[in-house]
């Protein structure tokens, strides 16, 4: 009996762990860990950027949608505090000036060279707008960390953030513009033509006046 139970004893000391061997194992996955977890890391982050580019292209698609659907201008514009997208419809009671006509225009809608507007038209764009503490704000999008928002266009024309706002008319139409998206190593840009139509490419804003584009883009919205 006594023979039985010291060699037991001796089976479970042989099968233990030594403490230089837990060590070493130790030091294994902590290795291990250091050369994944950055692979991981950058995985994660590389699927949150597509995921942010492919919701800007749709934020575009939403303020067109919701344009038309309630015969209202919407526009985008830029929340510098926040580093986000804002979608924003105007207020109808809104009124206009525009900075070639000393009239002004009040209501709903109004019709422009044979199309249903909003009062807000494309002559009086990045003009003398009177009140828009009414508009009212539908989403916002904040960027990812470590994008920024670039250079802005607006009707063919370069703009900043503070005056930047992309407007959407009742009737599907655009101003015509874009934003870009930058970080560390790249750059990206939501570029949107006078018809709404609405994607993300690789660089810097194109050209708004075309009208189509190369395929492999984010998002393409007619």
């Amino acid at each position: 009996m006594i023979t039985l139970i010291s060699r037991t004893a001796r089976t479970r000391k042989q099968t233990a762990f030594t403490l230089i061997e837990m060590l070493v194992i130790v030091v294994l996955l902590a290795l291990f860990s250091a050369m994944v977890a950055p692979n991981l890391i950058a995985m994660r982050d590389g699927q949150q950027r597509r995921a942010l580019y492919t919701s800007v292209a749709d934020l575009a698609g939403q303020a067109r949608e919701l344009a038309i659907a309630n015969a209202a201008t919407t526009y985008l514009q830029v929340d510098t505090s926040a580093n986000a997208l804002v979608l924003k419809q105007e207020d109808n009671a809104t009124t206009y000036q525009s900075s070639s006509a000393s009239t002004s225009s009040t209501g709903d809608t109004q019709v422009v060279n044979g199309r249903v507007q909003s009062t807000r038209t494309k002559s009086n764009v990045g003009t003398n707008s009177l009140d828009h503490s009414n508009d009212k704000a539908l989403k916002s999008l904040p960027l990812a960390p470590g994008i920024q928002f670039g250079n802005f266009q607006l009707v063919g024309q370069s703009s900043d953030s503070g005056s930047w706002k992309l407007h959407f008319y009742a009737d599907g139409s655009c101003d015509g513009g874009g934003v870009e998206l930058t970080e560390s190593k790249s750059t990206k840009s939501l570029v949107v033509n006078s018809r709404g139509g609405s994607q993300v490419v690789d660089g810097s804003i194109p050209d708004t006046s075309q009208d189509r584009w190369t395929a492999g883009d984010y998002v393409h919205r007619q």
